[in-house]
């Protein structure tokens, strides 16, 4: 069915011809391998489905020649010959594997991260992808939760920015998506859910409508630049499930952000999620609590397609029998023009086998241009967290390379790599080797497995059996330990690659301890008094999926490295940072905490009534009272300590490079300022007083702190990114308006307003967020 997108008569014509049966069956998208529920279309399978028009999309179809099979049949066999959507979960990479959403926010590189997703785009539809589930915009602070690698950090402000850069990437900035480079975003998951209660995945979130508010502010950018659609959470949010949240879906998503594409639910979210959170007794009654609340795609639970056109005959005899009024055909042919819109944008009615190229796929899936910005990608979002002058390596010297992630391939993809091939990652053993060259010696021992217990091991193995995690190993600890402690005996520096597997984090993986897993942290200590006795460099190379409490760690290492996982260029972009062939640029995008007892953990926090610097009681124990009238801990008991100060151990924000910085002081265009159409201009000059050039990123945070409801002890509301020569001085340059002081606030989210007060702020200017120069100014209405 070959089209016009220019005729703007089509989709009227098409609708009228539709059936009620017809429309339903586009609001249908199952699992690649059909049906597995009750209902009308049991036991269906992808083909039986595309036949009868029951669907909108599929993940099914494993390459191009089945794909366009699939398309064929839906185009010759189906009712109306519409064509499908082909879906996957992208994640900013889809063959050419670059790093993780986590790992790539700490570069806080906006042009880097547009180029990722415009690659991601190109080798995704060349292969007939049209629809990605991703970006994943959910702002976590709790460490434990495992979705937090699909994230890009906790900081509202980057993590807007980086949503218009990734929409930008898949979408093309000026929307046209009807092109074989160009496929259509996501926005996931709305909203929340990365606030579930102790980081255990698809728990509950109770959140106050201001935080909610403020932790969608990526939403509302991504659909600013267009995003054609958006998933719903998981989660029950205030003790309503976000899949039949309609003051989320209507009043907040439609009404007051703007969205106009489709509203998808997550897998299975609507039977029998709705009926797990209690909400719903059966499957139907499910399918009538998401759909009134505003989803148009049933993802795989098939509610939509056995039970709407049961709720539509209901209403027409009964209709006052449902609490938000009858299902309406109405309804659903709005709904269903949500989908055929989106493919209409996508050009699939007019090309519907765009993209399903094999010579284009050829020319760009792992091209040389796409290996090398996922080098460089992998790089920029390394960050160094210690340097005590052992980086940058000297190239001639003996090292000592040690750690289960050394030689390990599959774990530098990190999790959600579903089409890449993990025979395609260099490892970090490799990356030495060739960037070291062949007068540097590179001994290689494991030292230890990623984790000891069997069972765990089978479950970091569940997704990757043919090239495990943790594979097998006939050694004992011991026998690893002792290797190691050899070759260490015989270098010039130690290097210990250590982390996480790439199943340790992404869906339904919370860990209780964040700390390194299994016996690493042992290693950890015998190699670091390896290190001292022997007067040589300890180099620790973190790679995770999660930000992880390094506090022993960090505190024996000479130089300390954390990044995500890197994807498949993670070897040599790692061996380049070491010996000094690039300088790191990247920033922590969350914040790495001292202690799991601190989480969650975030930097823009609301202050406390007690203590007033909003740090919190470090310690407690026996006190006394000082002349003020607070207490002050005098005596502690072990018993009594609390372990670790608030704070935390690296802000986000935070890296360093292999050059230094000398802020200036910041220049005000103004210090008073009136009415909503005033802007302030803030510069700072930024001189690099090293040796080599380097990337100082500078970040301005902004306190109200006298409002109408508690405000966080600072929001990032600009960055700026300077590359420059040794003795250069650049300048960087923001601007706040009247929009960056507004908030929202309301006794709930059907009743949150958004404005700004006049009254003193504070501005902080520096390096990360607790290093800063503090400026203050005035602001009236």
């Amino acid at each position: 069915m070959r089209k016009s997108t220019e005729d703007k008569g089509f989709l009227d014509d098409l609708l009228g011809r539709m059936s009620l049966a017809d429309k339903i069956g586009q609001l249908n998208f199952p699992h690649a391998a059909g049906l597995p529920t009750t209902g009308a279309a049991a036991g269906a399978d992808t083909e039986t489905l595309i036949r009868r028009g029951h669907l909108c999309g599929t993940s099914a179809g494993a390459n191009i020649a089945e794909r366009r099979a699939l398309q064929r049949m839906a185009l010759e066999e189906s009712p109306h010959g519409i064509p499908l959507f082909f879906a996957r979960d992208c994640l900013q990479r889809y063959i050419t594997c670059g790093p993780i959403p986590l790992a790539l926010s700490c570069s806080w590189d906006l042009d880097l991260i547009t180029r990722i997703a415009e690659m991601t785009a190109r080798e995704a539809r060349a292969d007939g992808v049209s629809l990605t589930w991703a970006p994943m915009l959910d702002i976590s602070y709790d460490a434990r939760w495992g979705r937090i690698a699909e994230g890009h950090g906790e900081l509202p402000h980057l993590c807007a920015a980086i949503a218009r850069a990734i929409v930008t990437g898949y979408q093309g900035a000026d929307g046209d998506m009807a092109r074989p480079d160009r496929m259509m975003a996501t926005l996931k998951h709305f909203a929340g859910y990365g606030l579930s209660i102790a980081g255990r995945d698809y728990a509950a979130v109770e959140a106050s409508p201001a935080t909610l508010m403020r932790i969608m502010a990526p939403f509302q950018a991504g659909i600013a630049a267009g995003a054609g659609a958006v998933m719903v959470a998981f989660s029950a949010i205030n003790d309503i499930p976000a899949t039949a949240h309609r003051v989320l879906l209507q009043d907040i998503l439609r009404d007051r952000f703007g969205f106009e594409g489709m509203i998808v639910t997550d897998f299975t979210a609507i039977d029998p999620e709705l009926i797990h959170h209690g909400i719903a007794a059966d499957a139907r009654a499910a399918a009538y609590l998401a759909f009134k609340a505003g989803v148009a795609v049933d993802l795989v639970s098939g509610a939509f397609l056995h039970h709407l056109a049961a709720l539509v005959e209901e209403g027409r005899t009964a209709p006052d029998a449902r609490p938000w009024g009858p299902v309406t055909e109405a309804e659903i042919t709005a709904r269903c023009r949500q989908v055929l819109r989106a493919k209409e944008r996508l050009g699939l009615f007019a090309d519907p086998f765009m993209g399903l190229d094999e010579d284009l796929r050829a020319k760009v899936v792992r091209c040389p241009d796409h290996i090398a910005l996922v080098r460089e990608a992998a790089a920029k979002s390394l960050v160094l967290l210690e340097n005590t002058g052992a980086l940058p390596l000297t190239r001639g010297a003996t090292l000592a390379l040690i750690g289960p992630l050394a030689e390990d391939r599959i774990d530098m993809q990190g999790s959600w790599a579903i089409d890449v091939n993990p025979m395609d990652s260099v490892t970090i053993a490799e990356g030495l080797t060739a960037v070291a060259g062949p007068d540097t010696r590179v001994l290689i021992a494991k030292g230890c497995s990623i984790v000891e217990d069997p069972a765990l091991a089978a479950r970091l193995n569940v997704h990757n059996r043919a090239m495990p995690s943790v594979p097998p190993e006939s050694r004992s600890l011991e026998a690893m330990l002792t290797e190691a402690h050899t070759l260490a005996a015989k270098a010039d520096a130690i290097i210990l690659a250590l982390g996480e597997a790439k199943e340790h984090s992404g869906e339904s993986s919370t860990r209780v301890d964040i700390t390194l897993p299994g016996a690493q942290p042992r290693l950890v200590r015998e190699m670091a008094q390896v290190a001292k006795d022997r007067g040589i460099p300890l180099i620790l190379l973190v790679i995770s999926g999660r930000p992880l409490a390094l506090t022993e760690e960090a505190a024996v290492a000479d130089a300390l490295i954390w990044t995500g996982h890197p994807g498949a260029e993670g070897g040599p972009a790692i061996a380049e940072i070491l010996f000094g062939d690039r300088a790191p640029e990247g920033r922590l995008s969350i914040s790495l905490p001292r202690h799991v007892g601190q989480l969650p953990l975030r930097i823009e926090d609301l202050p406390s009534g007690r203590p007033q610097d909003g740090i919190g009681v470090d310690v407690y124990g026996d006190s006394e009272i000082d002349a003020t009238g607070r207490h002050v801990f005098r005596k502690f008991t072990t018993a009594c300590i609390l372990e670790s100060p608030h704070t935390p151990l690296y802000p986000a924000g935070f890296g360093l490079g292999y050059t230094s910085f000398a802020h200036g002081q910041p220049q005000l265009s103004a210090t008073e300022l009136q009415g909503a159409a005033a802007v302030l201009d803030v510069t700072l000059d930024i001189t690099n007083t090293g040796t080599r050039a380097g990337t100082e990123t500078v970040q301005l945070y902004l306190r109200d702190p006298v409002a109408e409801i508690s405000r966080p002890l600072r929001e990032l509301k600009g960055f700026a990114r300077l590359t420059l020569a040794p003795g250069e001085t650049g300048t960087a340059r923001f601007q706040i308006t009247a929009a960056d002081l507004e908030y929202d606030r309301g006794p709930d989210l059907a009743q949150m307003r958004r404005d700004w007060e006049g009254g003193a702020f504070r501005l902080n200017i520096g390096p990360h967020a607790l290093e800063t120069q503090e400026i203050s100014i005035r602001w009236t209405k």
